[in-house]
């Protein structure tokens, strides 16, 4: 087929045959030797190449080259994790559970699941792959000051330890502080008090009771009753339920006590009568505080401090 490259050639082609069937003139009319033809076609050729390379160069279409690379590694890393926990039968220890997702899985690849005390390892477990997610769950006895690690091994056995919950990287504060979240407890503050006409009026207190954060898997622990009682000669007296509010997230109520009133029994000079905070919980649990002691000193009933 015809195209711009070929133009010269065919072009040489066409010279070449005139010389070779025409005889032409050279000076004073002389026939042009054939040696001298034959420099004069090996002349032009060199000339048709040269236009051929020139064509080509300015014709030729530019396309982009695929330069193959070799399938990169899978990063290592976690785009997504959780935990959670379960208290034992008895509150003196808990199993953590772990679920986190990688941000991508290769063949080959695994992840432990490391639990450290004061910078010591104090359990290693190799976690399971679901398809989806890197699961482990590890029993901890109760201590405060836990951190957690995923350790990734790609399948070039390359490592990345991550951190998923430490002081510094907090997800849930209760797994760090498992003895503390595992405890539960009650306690009254009576910052002043007033005698009058045979009652003892609370003017300023506050009671907080703290719920565990970490339970049984049946659901979480709540406060199902509370109230303040009145002791006279080691025996209740009177008691004055008290209204619960809204729990804080951490587990806690506080509850303002002012305003509280009890009437007091007939009393002789230092005899006392003493205050106790009960809190019923759903677990079947009742947690105790004394709320303070006073005493009937000629006609006025005092707090005892200290």
């Amino acid at each position: 087929p015809s195209t711009p490259r070929s133009a010269p050639l065919r072009m040489t082609a066409w010279y070449v045959s005139m010389l070779l069937n025409f005889n032409l003139p050279f000076k004073g009319g002389t026939q042009m030797k054939r040696k001298n033809v034959l420099s004069l076609i090996t002349l032009m050729a060199v000339f048709a190449l040269v236009l051929c390379g020139c064509g080509a160069k300015n014709t030729a279409e530019t396309t982009a080259m695929e330069i193959p690379t070799e399938a990169g590694e899978q990063p290592l890393g976690l785009a997504s994790w959780s935990m959670d926990a379960t208290t034992w039968s008895s509150p003196n220890g808990a199993t953590v559970n772990l679920t986190a997702a990688p941000i991508s899985y290769a063949e080959g690849m695994t992840a432990v699941f490391v639990t450290r005390l004061e910078g010591e390892d104090v359990d290693r477990t190799e976690c399971q792959w679901d398809g989806t997610n890197f699961t482990a769950s590890a029993d901890l006895n109760a201590a405060d000051g836990y951190c957690y690690y995923v350790i990734l091994t790609g399948a070039d056995s390359t490592e990345l330890e991550v951190a998923v919950n430490t002081p510094t990287n907090i997800v849930d504060e209760s797994l760090i502080n498992m003895e503390t979240s595992l405890s539960s407890y009650c306690n009254v503050m009576v910052d002043s008090s007033e005698f009058n006409g045979g009652k003892l009026t609370i003017t300023g207190g506050t009671a907080q009771i703290q719920l565990p954060r970490i339970t049984l898997a049946e659901g979480s622990v709540t406060c199902t009753e509370v109230k303040l009682v009145l002791t006279f000669n080691g025996e209740d007296v009177a008691s004055e339920k008290l209204t619960l509010p809204e729990t804080q997230a951490s587990g806690t109520y506080e509850i303002d006590l002012s305003g509280l009133s009890f009437k007091i029994p007939d009393m002789e000079d230092d005899q006392q009568v003493q205050l106790r905070l009960d809190a019923a919980l759903s677990n079947g649990q009742t947690l105790t505080a004394p709320a303070g002691v006073w005493f009937y000193n000629d006609g006025n009933l005092l707090i005892a401090v200290g």
